[in-house]
């Protein structure tokens, strides 16, 4: 599907930048979508998303089925699976139910991840694993509270016998 593609000025194909298609409030809509550039969705989408450019779902949007993009922007809901080429930003109001593959991640706090997360390499791997751990862990810290790197760093340990304090 492609909608509301524009030519670049050399006639080659559409800018990354520009809006291409937009499923709005209230719009339901099922089976493949495939696109070059930008597209937003508010409404809800059942089915499979493929491109190379970038998704962007606002708050209201409801995608159920596999996404394949090359960048996804989201604050609304996603239930199915989630490959994106170069990132993927879950905003604060964000809900996945499913596995997300992503080179780059960004999760703000409030967002909400129920399934396998990967990223691309090794170091990539254990950062996100520690981040999902400090997740988790700041998730059961009452208000204000900030997350400790190390579980047993807040523990204190007595003096050796015969140092004195102060």
């Amino acid at each position: 599907m492609k909608m509301f593609g524009k030519k670049t000025d050399d006639g080659e194909g559409v800018r990354g930048d520009e809006l291409n298609a937009f499923l709005g409030a209230g719009i339901e809509y099922r089976g493949r979508l495939e696109f070059v550039g930008t597209v937003r969705i508010d409404g809800r989408f059942h089915g499979e998303i493929v491109s190379p450019g970038t998704l962007v779902l606002g708050r209201d949007a409801e995608v159920h089925g596999q996404i394949r993009v090359g960048s996804l922007f989201s604050s609304g809901s996603i239930q199915g699976d989630v490959e994106a080429q170069v990132k993927t930003v879950l905003h604060g109001s964000a809900v996945l139910v499913g596995s997300l593959h992503s080179k780059a991640l960004v999760i703000e706090e409030g967002a909400r991840v129920e399934g396998q997360v990967s990223m691309q390499g090794e170091a990539a791997m254990l950062s996100a694993r520690a981040s999902a751990a400090a997740l988790d862990r700041s998730a059961e810290l009452p208000s204000g509270a900030l997350p400790v790197e190390d579980e047993d760093a807040h523990l204190i340990e007595p003096l050796p016998a015969g140092e004195k304090t102060m």
